[in-house]
């Protein structure tokens, strides 16, 4: 299992810059984690790098639901909600 990068991603780069086999780029509406390259620094530290270096906690390890949830918004149409520590009921993305 690798970690992913959640929709509270700020798009700060700071993951992929921590992370030692550049498995973080940049996609379409924020970063993302290959799961194909990703290590989960496992045995070279002992928290994963982006998930230390991440100031939102978005960097977490994979989980199905989330992603099936995530899927299942996205297809419906429905805008995904960002919770941060300044809109702390959340905002819809994109809305100004």
């Amino acid at each position: 299992m690798s970690y992913m990068i959640t929709a509270e991603c700020i798009n700060c780069s700071a993951c992929a810059m921590e992370c030692p086999v550049r498995a973080i780029t940049s996609g379409p509406s924020q970063y993302e984690i290959n799961p194909a390259i990703c290590i989960e620094c496992e045995g070279y530290y002992p928290v994963a790098r982006c998930k230390w270096a991440c100031p939102v906690d978005a960097c977490v390890p994979e989980r199905a639901h989330y992603l099936e949830r995530a899927a299942t918004m996205a297809n419906k149409g429905a805008p995904p909600v960002i919770v941060t520590r300044a809109h702390p009921a959340g905002e819809l993305a994109g809305v100004a």
